[in-house]
């Protein structure tokens, strides 16, 4: 069945006149047909017959530029080996995350509905904090280049970066379709603003409203004090050629970390936007 759909998607790109290796919207569509097909085959050996046609099936490139220029935040990236996007896990129970922060970068609060979560700094340090459930105490710390914390199923939490140089981390999940959920957006972007409103006290529907329209996405900048520290603003944004460059300087990032905050994001030093 996939070999069928495979041809059709191939004749069509031949048909159009493009001879070149699939990506953007078509390689998404056979992922989506390979992930499909996985998910509908009950035995562990139809599946690695599924996954065998082509041995890229079992490769996955967290440094794809397609990949890196998704739609992210200010700050940085996090790119996912997940069932969403990388079949070969489908029935494995794994995924995996890279996150490339860039200088003061924010991994905002949010909880993984259905996986625990390793997570290890690369590069550098990481402040952490987590939260797991009403009556729990509010856990934060740092992790340093090589150190590694757990972050429960459920529980709230988030990373930074307080420092002026890029930092990488590794996030490990025990299963291939963890989930995500960022709390801020899901809070006044998502729930009715009315009730939102009454849950803080009644602080107004348009407040809640003022509060969703100024939400980042993820990585977003962090702390204030981090940015002036750095020299930063929260008007710049991590750009493609940080992106490029960061490919280019992906083994010195795990060495040594070479690349300093202006170069990273492409942003002059000056003063820092209070908005």
């Amino acid at each position: 069945m996939l070999a069928i759909r495979t041809l059709a998607l191939a004749a069509a790109v031949l048909t159009a006149g493009v001879f070149a290796i699939p990506t953007g919207n078509l390689h998404k569509r056979l992922v989506d047909d390979l992930s499909h097909d996985l998910v509908d085959e009950p035995t562990a050996l139809g599946r690695f017959k599924l996954l065998n046609q082509s041995i890229n099936n079992f490769i996955f490139n967290f440094l794809d530029p397609t990949l890196l220029n998704a739609p992210h935040g200010p700050d940085g990236i996090v790119v996912l080996a997940t069932a969403a996007s990388f079949p070969a896990t489908i029935g494995n129970g794994v995924a995996m995350g890279v996150g490339f922060m860039g200088p003061c970068g924010l991994n905002v609060p949010h909880l993984h509905p259905r996986s625990s979560e390793l997570l290890i700094a690369l590069n550098g340090s990481l402040v952490f904090g987590t939260i797991t459930e009403n009556g729990a105490t509010f856990i934060t710390s740092t992790i340093k280049d090589h150190e590694a914390t757990v972050f429960p199923a459920g529980s709230i939490h988030f990373q930074q970066n307080l420092g002026c140089d890029p930092v990488q981390f590794v996030a490990a999940f025990g299963t291939d379709d963890p989930g995500r959920l960022d709390i801020a957006p899901a809070l006044f972007q998502d729930l009715p603003a009315d009730i939102v409103s009454a849950s803080l006290g009644d602080i107004g529907v348009q407040e809640v409203e003022d509060i969703a329209a100024k939400i980042p996405l993820n990585v977003a900048w962090g702390t204030q004090q981090c940015l002036d520290s750095c020299g930063l603003t929260r008007a710049g944004q991590w750009t493609p050629e940080a992106i490029a460059m960061a490919k280019r300087q992906f083994d010195d990032f795990m060495r040594q970390g070479s690349m300093k905050a202006r170069d990273f994001v492409g942003l002059p030093v000056g003063s820092v936007s209070k908005n």
